[in-house]
């Protein structure tokens, strides 16, 4: 039998520099009923990403504004349990970009162009919520970042910012794959501990604890680095900017320490761009999609031979969608931040 009503959370306010916890408000509202080419998806996992932070803010950003009063987005996985649109069948699953809601009524039309949605088929020795993290949107972005952006090269000497989160423990674990001499850059010495003694990195330093952090850089690489994979921006791409090789590069992930602020941090050693002749390159995986099929079929390989890490921070219940949005404000969590839905969570 249909929903009649779907649950989800809608925006009450923009953030304002810092988390408060009333940026949402829990809504209960009745479903419309499924038209000609239409689908019901039903939420089984949502993904928390920095981007979640970008979106509750007023920034303008490479998608339509969130308004207040609008549900909040972000990357789900969902499984279609009704459909009257032909390309689609039920039991389906798609990775996409949707509301924040336990049911949603989409275009079938819509999810095939929106140049985002990927259909796939989880593997049965598979978790589902390692298709959120270790084979997920996070483990693309990481992907498409090092080896068709950074041009990553077995042996070159790569430090990873926010390296203990979703996006750079990625990062970490296919640098390694392919050969590099990998460093990271993380909060808390526990996660720094994780990133060398689980990971195996060849080294990791702890920002909140450093006094010099550009110093402490030069002592863990003294050669330089030749990569730098970054997804934190601000004062930490400040810091790196000295330590980088005449010709290094840089792939820019993300700026998440810039996220949510009035006021953006200017950085002040921008000019050694210049001076060391660096390759400074942003992307977005929207712009990558076509890739994807085939990196998410290399990584399910590397996954079932006990190759990646599936390190995952998971919640349970759509009602705690909002306390798992606080973990990621706070950089609290080590790896992938995911919240299971209704009956696709499991027993915790």
């Amino acid at each position: 039998m249909s929903p009649e009503f779907c649950n989800g959370w809608r925006i009450a306010r923009y953030l304002d520099n810092a988390l408060a916890g009333d940026e949402l408000r829990g809504v209960s509202e009745p479903l419309p009923e499924l038209g000609k080419g239409q689908l019901l998806l039903e939420t089984c996992l949502l993904s928390l990403d920095a981007s979640n932070l970008l979106w509750l803010s007023e920034k303008r950003d490479y998608l339509p504004q969130l308004q207040v009063g609008e549900l909040m987005r972000g990357n789900v996985i969902a499984k279609v349990v009704e459909s009257r649109h032909p390309d689609f069948a039920l039991g389906d699953y798609v990775m996409s970009l949707q509301s924040w809601a336990d049911y949603k009524v989409v275009s079938g039309d819509e999810l095939l162009n929106d140049g985002f949605t990927l259909r796939f088929s989880p593997h049965t020795d598979i978790p589902l919520d390692a298709y959120m993290g270790t084979l997920g949107l996070t483990a693309w972005s990481a992907h498409i970042g090092l080896m068709t952006v950074g041009r990553l090269q077995a042996g070159q000497r790569v430090l990873i910012s926010g390296a203990a989160g979703a996006t750079g423990l990625m990062a970490a674990q296919l640098a390694k794959a392919a050969g590099a001499q990998v460093f990271g850059i993380a909060g808390g010495s526990r996660k720094c501990e994780f990133l060398t003694e689980r990971l195996g990195l060849d080294g990791a330093v702890d920002y909140r604890a450093s006094r010099d952090l550009t110093a402490d850089i030069r002592e863990m690489i003294p050669d330089g680095v030749e990569l730098f994979f970054d997804n934190v921006g601000g004062e930490i791409l400040d810091a790196v900017l000295p330590t980088m090789t005449i010709g290094g590069c840089i792939v820019a992930s993300g700026s998440v320490s810039q996220y949510g602020k009035q006021d953006s941090y200017g950085v002040k050693n921008l000019p050694l761009v210049t001076l060391h002749r660096l390759r400074m390159e942003g992307f977005l995986i929207l712009d990558h999609m076509a890739e994807v099929p085939a990196i998410l079929q290399q990584l399910e390989q590397w996954f079932l031979a006990g190759k990646l890490v599936n390190q995952n921070q998971l919640f349970h219940g759509l009602e705690n969608a909002p306390k798992a949005l606080a973990t990621l404000a706070e950089c609290g969590n080590t790896g992938k931040l995911a919240v299971y839905v209704g009956k696709y969570s499991p027993t915790p």
